[in-house]
């Protein structure tokens, strides 16, 4: 089961190697509005779509169920495959002791009748000669045809081994790239339902922090509105803390923000992180082409 977006808030924040300078300069302060109260439409709306996010998140684990179906569907026929093969083998296995007891029989009375015959026409060496090339003839042709019907089952079964494996190669992108849609998806709407997601963020920042003598924090100017004040929600992380501004950044998005001391920019923005997730799935389907073509 997979964790809730609200325990991982932070799991990919990265650390810039350089202190850059962000955004907006400070507002003053008697630029700072107060929240106009909740829409209740609003709300409606963002409910609304919360449904409509928790149905397209059921229909893709049903088409995540359909293809796990397919898979054991693919992997019961293969079963089944092995199950006849194993089945002719033994048939196969049947018919040649079968056969090989018909030949020694049927050597025997030709040699019993060489006998006789050679005990009356003095051939008998003969009819051993023909006897001998008889049975190595037939068992010849015997090896022949049992040789190319196991071939012929082998190779039909390695194409349903290759077949199921193409199969779950091609299922697992696919299954992939819609684990990375519905993250995006919940990230954005718990930024929506939550007013309290930001701070959560730069609580998981401060916890980390070792340079506390100058915090800078970049934030959306409706989350810099809520955080500026609320100060007293990080308690005991600010202490030893010599200077922290709030700074007004339209170019951070809702929930997000970013930390800069004088050691470095922590870069938590939904954008980045998401972006991080995007270039190591990208990176580990590269990788799998490579082993695949090497392997070839």
């Amino acid at each position: 089961m997979s964790k809730s977006p609200r325990t991982n808030l932070i799991r990919a924040v990265r650390l810039l190697p350089e202190a850059v300078k962000v955004g907006l300069g400070p507002l003053p302060d008697e630029t700072v509005e107060l929240l106009s109260p909740v829409d209740p439409g609003r709300e409606s709306a963002v409910r609304d779509e919360h449904a409509g996010l928790l149905d397209e998140v059921e229909r893709l684990r049903e088409s995540i169920r359909r293809v796990e179906q397919e898979n054991r569907d693919l992997a019961a026929r293969v079963a089944l495959s092995e199950k006849e093969l194993s089945d002719e083998r033994r048939r196969l296995e049947a018919d040649r002791q079968r056969m090989k007891a018909d030949m020694e029989a049927e050597a025997e009375s030709v040699r019993k009748a060489a006998e006789v015959e050679g005990a009356e026409r003095g051939r008998s060496a003969g009819y051993e000669e023909g006897a001998r090339k008889a049975r190595e003839e037939i068992a010849l042709e015997y090896e022949q045809k049992v040789s190319s019907l196991v071939a012929l089952l082998e190779s039909v079964h390695a194409s349903l081994d290759q077949s199921a494996e193409e199969l779950a190669n091609l299922g697992m992108p696919r299954l992939i790239r819609l684990w990375e849609r519905m993250l995006s998806r919940m990230l954005r709407r718990e930024v929506e339902l939550s007013d309290d997601t930001v701070q959560r963020v730069l609580r998981g920042i401060l916890e980390r922090l070792s340079d506390r003598d100058r915090i800078l924090v970049y934030l959306n100017p409706a989350d810099a509105e809520r955080t500026s004040g609320r100060r007293d929600v990080f308690g005991d992380l600010l202490l030893g803390v010599k200077h922290l501004e709030f700074i007004p950044d339209v170019n951070v998005e809702e929930g997000s923000c970013i930390v800069e001391t004088n050691l470095g920019i922590y870069d938590a923005r939904w954008r980045t992180q998401l972006e991080q997730i995007h270039q190591e799935i990208d990176h580990l389907f590269v990788e799998g082409r490579k082993d695949d073509s090497e392997d070839v």
